[in-house]
């Protein structure tokens, strides 16, 4: 579930209070040896998301993610053209109790892990298409577990794509999510689902945290059969006796089906990442076989590395640098960030 607060976390303020950050950053791609049809372009942009979680009582919470963010690819050099405002997440959270809790809303359904924790600005280049973005639906978490055996999540979403108002963005408006414009799960009814398993903190494997996802979402009215997919994620941090760290991680997934048509893909993401006190440096990519429908089979690509250095009071600044391939074509790109992270803390 994203976003949600643990009943076993203490909040010491009194009822009501607002927790979670907010992220603003400057950022700047710039696409270069990009074969066509890519477009070589300089794009400057300000990206702005705020997670606040409102919490009503120790059970009873509201979590919330709003972007503020380029809602096109660029097609000619922009400077802060193509920003919408659109909510992410709209989600109502409760606690049955220290284990069972349920929500329903706007939300991103738990599936895979790779596209939210892999650092580095291009890092989740292609496993972020495996995101379950702009679903509403309802489901289930129960947690279990203890400080030996680790803390386990089993989580369960039903959901469809929105098609509400809240599809759209405020500014440049993306467009509002039809039926008739198909695809996975767009089927305004409740024939998809997730189920993942997710944990951490075991005593027999320190530092590991590994999920693993189940995914069926039904066709729309352009699809010819319905998708099923499965995930498997593994993130392993390790300290080094000068307070130094590195963490490994992988993932694989895998979809018959995909968004609803015939083609069957996998994504196998792998990072590696070194923090050595102010400074963060990543390299990871994903490698995209895909077999389509029509016939064609490309082993699409993405390589990045990237730098960061944390500035201290919430600001830091970074520049990476991508590869891809899609489709046999070949594509770099420079990427330069300067953020700021601003604690909500109740």
């Amino acid at each position: 579930m994203a976003h949600a607060a643990s009943s076993e976390e203490a909040i010491s303020q009194t009822f009501p209070n607002v927790t979670g950050n907010i992220i603003t950053r400057l950022g700047y791609n710039g696409d270069y040896q990009a074969e066509a049809p890519r477009i070589e372009a300089n794009d400057v942009f300000l990206q702005v998301i705020a997670s606040p979680i409102f919490h009503f009582s120790d059970r009873l919470r509201f979590n919330t993610e709003l972007r503020v963010e380029t809602v096109a690819p660029p097609n000619v050099n922009r400077a802060f053209d193509d920003e919408g405002l659109f909510a992410r997440i709209l989600q109502l959270e409760y606690d049955l109790s220290d284990q069972f809790s349920v929500h329903a809303g706007k939300m991103t359904p738990s599936f895979a892990l790779a596209s939210f924790v892999t650092p580095g600005m291009f890092g989740n280049s292609y496993s972020k298409e495996i995101e379950l973005i702009d679903r509403v639906g309802f489901g289930g978490s129960y947690r279990f577990g203890d400080d030996t055996r680790g803390h386990h999540t089993l989580t369960f979403n039903t959901f469809f794509k929105d098609t509400s108002v809240f599809s759209e963005s405020f500014g440049s408006n993306r467009g509002r999510t039809s039926i008739e414009d198909g695809g996975a799960s767009n089927t305004e009814g409740f024939d998809s689902f997730t189920l993942s398993l997710e944990g951490r903190d075991m005593d027999r494997f320190p530092r590991l945290t590994y999920k693993l996802g189940l995914i069926h979402q039904g066709r729309g009215v352009d699809g010819v059969a319905d998708e099923t997919g499965i995930s498997a994620s593994l993130l392993q941090t390790f300290q080094t006796a000068k307070g130094n760290s590195w963490s490994l991680i992988g993932e694989f997934a895998a979809f018959d089906n995909f968004e609803g048509t015939a083609d069957n893909i996998v994504y196998a993401s792998a990072g590696l990442v070194y923090q050595t006190g102010p400074w963060t440096a990543v390299l990871s990519g994903t490698w995209r076989p895909r077999n389509l429908a029509d016939g064609s089979n490309f082993d699409d690509y993405s390589v990045q590395t990237s730098i960061e250095y944390d500035l201290g009071k919430g600001y830091s600044v970074a520049l990476a640098h991508e590869f891809n391939r899609d489709e046999n074509l070949d594509n770099r790109r420079l990427g330069l960030r300067f953020s700021k992270v601003i604690e909500l803390d109740g």
